[in-house]
């Protein structure tokens, strides 16, 4: 007896050992196929940009004199200064004040700059037709140049600028008389014009309207002046006026196509700029004037470039490419309107970091890279790269030949034992049969109930030809439970497994006290395998569950097949069999035999 233990605990050890060994390895597998997943997402999702290599990038433009030029090779050159320089200087502005970056810089200089452009008590513009001006009330303004007319868009660049710089607080600065010149820029439609785009004359255009907007919200927000009513309203309409309803966008005139996109930014931010109030009524009052939906699906179906990731600001084919302006103005709209959730923003930002260089700057120029790094920081995208995914260490393996060896050693164990003793058979009592359905003692079926029921789903398998699986298991040692513990002990042990497996059962499987400590279960539409995975979880719970008396008890399991040759008497001596030979094994353990295999030896297979 003590050598077939032993070889017991041999085979057990070997199982042991082998399952760790497959454990492992599959575990190591898993690591590795997560961890390369986790590169993957890493390489894919780690989308950041570099807040000091921009501003030093900018900074690198910044003249003595305080305004900013495109290339700094050309720092120098007089041709640098020209009538697009104030909006670079507050594209650059701007970025550098997003980025926190504003102390790298001469702000000296700048203020310098941009109050020399500054001109006071404006009577009237070099060009006499454009004369709007009332006698007895102040207006100032800026240029772009010395000796040009001074004019709303540099007016707002300069705004901006101020702003950003804390300084429109200035003495020299009057502020009520740029606000008169902005207002007096309001045609009766409603709309803006603007000195500085002499081709259209006094003509009212969305682009004037949308920069006349922005100057007066610095100067409201600033000074707390509200934007008159008429003034809003006036813009409002004009807006509308603009509008074409076949594609959901806006002209930059009446009558005038919408296939540039800007115009619809401009639209919105017309409105927006001159509403009162917290951001939402502001937007409540782009609702109430334009169609969000369709405004998206303008941008969406006309402008996007779903290859690419971006938008274009052009919808006709010959000029429609991707833009990082265009795709930031969009971006800008949505984010505004709380609508980011209607764009990619996984392609947008790819598409903007793909034009990205390592110094810093996006598409070569500072209004583009002032555009990524506006459209970046409203998609919230980090300016830090995440943390790489930590490489998994490979957990130790115990080398294969460890199991071999206790393999070898428990056959050469059973082989003396069964030299020095013979394996001593011992059978199990079936209970008397009870007549009522239910079993006294556990609540579940009983053995003629269960019959019936064999019987009945013997018919029904054979019928439809489904599968239909039967187990068998054991208590082990239950007899050493009511010499030590007591009958009442036994019972309660009987009780508890009953609750505990039936809990595990599905509501058609069939389970049925079959006598004694012996149960039986019929599970339909189940196979081998099937019957074995179910016997494999029962034997676990087992395994796991404290008991109330004696706390830890094991069962033996019986697994077969119902095939068609079979009755119900060969059905259920054979799964009793089954059973009978995984006490024999060592108990604690799970036998199958599988009918279809003609039920050779060889088909015995085991496991705990």
């Amino acid at each position: 007896m003590v050598l077939m233990l032993l070889a017991g605990i041999l085979v057990v050890m070997a199982i042991s050992f082998q399952w760790k060994i497959s454990s492992d390895a599959a575990y190591a597998s898993e690591l590795e196929a997560q961890y390369q997943q986790a590169m993957d997402d890493y390489n894919e999702n780690n989308i950041y940009y570099s807040p000091q290599a921009t501003t030093q990038w900018i900074v690198q433009r910044q003249n003595p004199a305080g305004y900013f030029v495109t290339n700094p090779d050309m720092l120098f050159e007089p041709s640098q200064l020209n009538n697009s320089t104030l909006r670079g200087t507050r594209y650059a502005i701007s970025t550098l004040g997003d980025l926190n970056g504003l102390h790298t810089i001469n702000r000296h200089a700048v203020i310098d700059f941009i109050l020399g452009l500054y001109e006071t008590e404006i009577k009237q513009t070099r060009v006499e037709t454009y004369t709007r001006y009332q006698r007895g009330t102040r207006y100032d303004g800026f240029k772009t140049l010395p000796g040009q007319d001074v004019g709303v868009r540099p007016t707002m660049d300069a705004l901006m600028i101020l702003n950003r710089l804390d300084l429109l607080d200035d003495p020299r600065l009057n502020l009520d008389g740029i606000w008169n010149f902005i207002v007096a820029h309001q045609n009766e439609d409603g709309g803006f014009w603007d000195e500085h785009y002499p081709k259209l004359l006094k003509d009212s255009s969305m682009k004037c309207t949308s920069f006349a907007a922005r100057a007066l919200a610095i100067l409201s927000q600033h000074t707390g002046r509200p934007i008159p009513e008429k003034l809003s309203k006036g813009v409002i309409r004009f807006v509308q006026n603009n509008h074409d309803i076949v594609t959901g966008g806006y002209s930059s005139q009446p009558g005038e196509n919408s296939d540039d996109s800007y115009n619809a930014f401009r639209a919105f931010k017309s409105i927006w700029d001159t509403t009162n109030g917290s951001d939402e009524i502001k937007r409540q009052a782009v609702s109430d004037s334009i169609d969000m939906n369709a405004l998206i699906d303008y941008f969406n179906y006309n402008h996007y470039l779903v290859e690419l990731g971006g938008y274009s600001r052009h919808s006709n084919l010959e000029n429609k490419k991707a833009s990082i302006k265009a795709t930031h103005l969009t971006v800008w709209l949505l984010h505004n309107m709380q609508l980011l959730d209607y764009v990619d923003k996984q392609s947008i930002s790819k598409y903007v970091m793909s034009m990205k260089t390592p110094d810093g700057q996006y598409g070569g120029d500072i209004y583009t890279t002032y555009s990524a790094i506006g459209l970046l920081q409203k998609m919230g995208i980090p300016s830090a790269p995440k943390p790489e995914p930590e490489k998994p260490e490979k957990p130790a393996i115990i080398p294969s030949i460890v199991p071999t060896t206790f393999f070898i050693t428990a056959l050469i164990t059973l082989h003396l034992g069964y030299q020095t003793k013979k394996f001593e058979f011992k059978t199990i009592n079936k209970a008397l049969i009870i007549q009522a359905s239910t079993d006294a003692l556990t609540g579940i079926y009983n053995r003629q109930c269960f019959e019936q029921k064999l019987k009945h789903e013997i018919e029904k398998s054979l019928r439809y030809k489904r599968p239909l699986t039967t187990i068998m298991f054991d208590i082990d040692n239950f007899k050493r439970i009511n010499d030590k513990h007591g009958h009442i002990a036994g019972d309660t042990v009987l009780k508890e497994i009953s609750v505990l497996i039936k809990d595990a059962l599905r509501d058609s499987d069939i389970f049925a006290r079959w006598g004694g400590e012996e149960f039986i279960i019929l599970s339909t539409e189940t196979d081998i395998d099937g019957g074995r995975q179910l016997a494999k979880k029962m034997l676990d719970l087992i395994n796991e569950k404290e008991f109330t008396v004696v706390q830890k008890i094991s069962a033996s399991f019986g697994v077969t097949e119902f095939c068609a040759e079979d009755s119900m008497e060969s059905l259920v001596k054979r799964v009793d069999n089954a059973m009978l030979e995984a006490k024999r094994q060592g108990k604690n353990r799970i036998i199958s035999v599988d009918a279809k295999l003609n039920c050779q030896p060889a088909c015995l297979t085991s496991g705990l």
